[in-house]
């Protein structure tokens, strides 16, 4: 039998055991999501983002749910760097960065992917859904650009996927598609594409249904009547 100086020595032992084990465990968390974070921005970082995405598009394509992605680039962002200095395109980062993260619901997902550029994972989001949080995005910064002074926007490429893309990497290709054609547009402008199921007769069957693209909309104004008469 066990006298009570060896119950008090084992408990001791135990409690310490127990106390190094919750100390390993912290620090492999600390760890893992630092490796999840991107220093700058304390956001998720390129290697996060690719995580959640494949998580979110495979649990998407199950259940037949809606799909969002972005990219998007800080507009002029290299001009703003050399005039002002790194600095001041560093807090230029982190400023998107916190703007982007309040605009958003719990839900959803940013990161920075390197440099200037960003990614917004909206998961179970259709295309209203999705240009109603670019929109808040575009406004938030344009309010900050008005208080700092600073030429704060940003532009981009968003696909909406209703019926799932035929694979993770064709939707990001999409969306960095239209990412190029924004930024070679203009400053603070989006580009969208939904990819939906094709419509079809009635009699046709439903297995032969195929993913369909919806022509890209241009976040442009368009020219009016007069200066198209002009040209």
């Amino acid at each position: 039998m066990l006298r009570g100086l060896d119950i008090v020595v084992l408990t001791a032992l135990l409690l310490a055991l127990g106390y190094i084990g919750f100390l390993h465990y912290r620090a492999h968390r600390t760890q893992r999501l630092l490796a999840r974070t991107d220093d700058l921005t304390q956001i998720e970082n390129r290697r996060a983002f690719y995580e959640g995405a494949s998580r979110e598009f495979e649990r998407a394509r199950r259940y037949n749910h809606p799909f969002t992605l972005a990219y998007f680039d800080v507009d002029d962002f290299n001009e703003v760097s050399d005039r002002f200095g790194h600095q001041v395109g560093d807090g230029v980062l982190r400023l998107v960065a916190d703007t982007a993260r309040e605009s958003i619901r719990a839900s959803d997902f940013v990161a920075r992917l390197g440099a200037d550029q960003f990614a917004l994972l909206l998961p179970e989001t259709g295309a209203n859904a999705a240009s109603a949080v670019i929109r808040k995005l575009q406004e938030a910064l344009r309010h900050a650009s008005r208080v700092t002074g600073m030429p704060l926007t940003v532009s981009g490429g968003v696909v909406t996927c209703l019926q799932p893309a035929d694979s993770l990497e064709t939707a990001i290709g999409t969306a960095d598609r239209l990412l190029y054609g924004a930024r070679h547009a203009g400053t603070d402008s989006f580009w969208f594409e939904v990819v939906a199921p094709q419509p079809l007769e009635a009699f046709e069957p439903a297995r032969l249904r195929r993913p369909w693209r919806l022509p890209p909309a241009f976040d442009l104004s368009m020219p009016s009547p007069q200066d198209r008469r002009r040209g």
